[in-house]
């Protein structure tokens, strides 16, 4: 997994608690790189997973809602960090359509040895659906992004979502609040 995610977990968890947590998280998550992480690096997923399994564990909230609150901070720093993709988009809809064919591409081409997941859409009857397949379990992520995303252009209409496979796979279904 992309070392940027790493970092910003951590500059997550100092945000949301503080750096005595995030050294009491990575001393627990026993660590072989004892949490030394860069952007520009490649790290199993299972290092995050253990990271957020502490985390939950030292703050007593939900790992799950962890990685949902991970993934609506995660939306705002690619806001920071990737200004030139994000602001292509007018709407949470547009952006969300273009995950897999247009940001996911860009993050290829940032990152070559990237294994971004995979991520379609469609809009019918129901009203618009993403789908997101990953051989990581990080479905709660992919929500927290999606939440991130359409606060961001206040898009109001209401999301719903489930999860499949331990997280590898979810779908969320945007309907307007009429049709909901």
């Amino acid at each position: 997994m992309k070392g940027v995610i790493f970092t910003e977990l951590v500059h997550f968890m100092e945000h949301v608690k503080s750096a005595e947590f995030v050294d009491q998280v990575i001393t627990a998550s026993e660590l072989p790189n004892d949490g030394a992480f860069t952007s520009v690096g490649n790290y199993p997923a299972e290092y995050a997973l253990s990271m957020v399994e502490q985390a939950s564990i030292v703050s007593g909230i939900d790992a799950a809602e962890l990685c949902r609150l991970f993934g609506k901070f995660l939306y705002n720093r690619f806001l920071i960090l990737y200004p030139d993709i994000m602001q292509a988009y007018s709407n949470a809809e547009d952006l969300l359509a273009h995950v897999g064919s247009h940001i996911h591409n860009e993050v290829r081409v940032l990152y070559p040895d990237a294994r971004p997941p995979h991520v379609e859409s469609r809009k019918d009857e129901k009203g618009f659906t993403l789908t997101y397949q990953s051989h990581r379990p990080m479905a709660a992520v992919a929500f927290g992004l999606v939440q991130g995303c359409m606060e961001h252009f206040d898009d109001q209409r209401d999301l719903q979502w489930s999860f499949a496979d331990g997280g590898t796979r979810a779908s969320f279904i945007i309907k307007d609040m009429v049709n909901a």
